[in-house]
């Protein structure tokens, strides 16, 4: 039987429609919390809309209406356009197909997670939405500067974000609700609205897809992926771009004498080439190791030792739920005016490894750290971790703080 289900005989459930400009395929933090909320809402009786482009970073011809596992994934046409005219053809399909929704499944509650899409939503008349913020497009732009070729390139890459700043901010003014993951978060949309009805809801993980493995299961698990080795392997995983630092984790980790423990980068993005040819140049392409974009991150995180965190901006960080559910030892920078992150409201440093600096130096010393641990201490550290995400993180919680009172 569903808990709190919103089902009465006789009566339509309610709809939620919960949007943003991508879904899967598309392998992101984002996607991610668009599934799991949805599969929590089905739980709770409710039927669910999901509305999104159909661009993919896979360049595949989704269909336009599928129902997945009790979900409506509906997609509006954005993958072929291209200039200012296939602009406006996005655009205009997107509002058609918020319009459609609004007519057909008169959503009672709608979550946003992303501004573009959101001033689309109200253009379109959809009302009392929730603006689930997933970054702050001002701090992405001034810790991750767009590196480019030719002027023509960077103007066109400034006109892009000054546009998309002026979008998150209109969307901060005609969203119904605001909702941030974090008290980090919250301090950063402070600076850009004067509203004062910003909620702050914890996000989930999920704890049967992220698991705590003995060490004789991650080998199992590392020769299934075919990653076989008997040392510590460090862990990480995201876009490869400037603001998460994996950089600095490779330059660290170079340092380390030959043979120690390997670190594993899981990703893909424009600093990819840039990368390799680093790893080529510090001579450790034999402990360092790109790779790519998976769509099975967690037998990654079950077979890795540690999680390395070494973003300089994070709104929050569901890569640290997901090491948290996997009992990996995090190691990590403390928050402060140059690294914005949100680290410190999730992890105990008592239980985990913090460096004193955000450097190659700070890292190395971590890593090190890290290796010498002995076996109990890790084993306090992974059991922590694990039972601060079965406590503390529950995609169900958020679900229901979402729409509760409005």
């Amino acid at each position: 039987m569903v808990e709190n289900s919103n089902i009465q005989v006789g009566k339509e459930p309610e709809c939620i429609l919960i949007t943003s400009n991508l879904y899967k395929p598309n392998i992101g933090g984002i996607e991610n919390s668009l599934f799991h909320l949805s599969e929590e809402y089905v739980k709770k009786g409710f039927r669910v809309v999901i509305a999104v482009s159909d661009i993919n970073s896979d360049g595949i011809q989704l269909p336009l209406c599928e129902e997945v596992n009790g979900v409506i994934i509906l997609r509006y046409k954005a993958k072929e356009y291209r200039g200012a005219l296939g602009f406006i053809k996005h655009v205009i399909n997107a509002i058609v197909l918020y319009k459609k929704i609004k007519r057909e499944y008169k959503p009672k509650h709608s979550i946003c997670r992303y501004h573009f899409n959101l001033v689309l939503m109200k253009l379109a008349g959809i009302n009392n939405v929730t603006y689930l913020i997933p970054g702050v497009v001002k701090n992405e732009t001034r810790i991750s500067p767009v590196e480019t070729h030719s002027k023509l390139a960077s103007y066109r890459a400034k006109l892009s974000f000054s546009f998309h700043k002026w979008l998150q901010n209109l969307s901060m003014t005609y969203s119904d609700n605001l909702v941030v993951f974090s008290q980090n978060m919250l301090e950063q949309v402070s600076e850009l609205t004067q509203r004062t009805d910003i909620q702050i809801g914890k996000p989930g993980v999920s704890l049967d897809r992220f698991k705590q493995l003995s060490n004789a299961e991650k080998k199992i698990v590392r020769e299934n992926l075919n990653l076989a080795s008997e040392k510590k392997v460090f862990l990480c995983i995201g876009r490869f771009v400037q603001a998460k630092g994996f950089e600095t984790a490779i330059r660290a980790f170079s340092k380390l004498p030959f043979g120690q423990a390997e670190l594993w980068l899981l990703g893909e993005g424009p600093l990819e080439t840039h990368f390799k040819a680093l790893i080529t140049e510090l001579g450790c392409g034999g402990t360092v190791h790109i790779l790519g974009k998976k769509s099975n991150p967690e037998m990654y995180y079950m077979a890795a030792d540690f999680f390395v965190m070494s973003s300089i901006y994070e709104p929050l960080g569901q890569t640290i739920l997901e090491a948290l559910a996997s009992g990996l030892p995090l190691i990590s920078a403390h928050s402060n005016e140059n690294i914005v992150t949100a680290t410190d409201e999730i992890i105990c440093d008592e239980f985990n490894l913090f460096v004193k600096e955000h450097s190659v130096l700070g890292f190395y010393s971590a890593f090190e750290q890290a290796i010498r641990m002995s076996d109990k201490h890790y084993l306090d550290i992974s059991n922590f971790n694990r039972i601060q995400a079965e406590t503390r993180f529950s995609w169900g919680k958020l679900s229901s703080d979402l729409v509760d009172g409005t």
